[in-house]
């Protein structure tokens, strides 16, 4: 039965739009990790027909999620599996909005890294992850145009 319920939930098409509060008010990781896996369908498959609105809305809870969990060395450790997944699905965001929607993603990125240490070592994991589908996995899930671009973003 709550696996049906799960299910059900997970399969509903406004799912994601109940993500951001069980990622900011559930105690149970694997909860948190259910609303990531929803995001992460809702950005691979139904992103570019979204509002402009709820895609900002998206990208900046994203962003501000990754910088609190990210803030010090002891909240990096603790959290580092959710954080990496977290990453992930910021990595699907960019495919999707860099450079065009998001031209300022690197010195963005940049910016934030000089806070503190431990901001910087999860900016540089996002940066490989990003780099890794950019280089590695482009051929698999973006257009040859969208990958030229996207290498030419992070070349030049």
């Amino acid at each position: 039965m709550a696996q049906q319920v799960l299910t059900q939930f997970t399969d509903h098409e406004m799912s994601w739009a109940r993500a951001d509060r069980i990622l900011s008010e559930s105690n149970s990781l694997q909860s948190k990790f259910i609303a990531l896996q929803i995001l992460e369908k809702l950005i691979q498959t139904k992103w570019k027909i979204l509002d402009e609105d709820p895609r900002n809305g998206i990208k900046n809870f994203t962003l501000n999620l990754i910088v609190e969990l990210a803030s010090s060395e002891e909240s990096l450790r603790q959290n580092k599996v959710f954080l990496s997944k977290l990453n992930l699905i910021l990595v699907q965001i960019l495919k999707q909005d860099w450079p065009q929607k998001w031209p300022d993603f690197i010195p963005d990125i940049v910016a934030t890294s000089r806070t503190n240490l431990a901001l910087c070592e999860n900016n540089m994991a996002i940066l490989k992850l990003l780099s890794e589908e950019v280089f590695d996995f482009s051929a698999e899930q973006m257009t040859q145009a969208k990958a030229k671009a996207l290498k030419t973003q992070m070349c030049g």
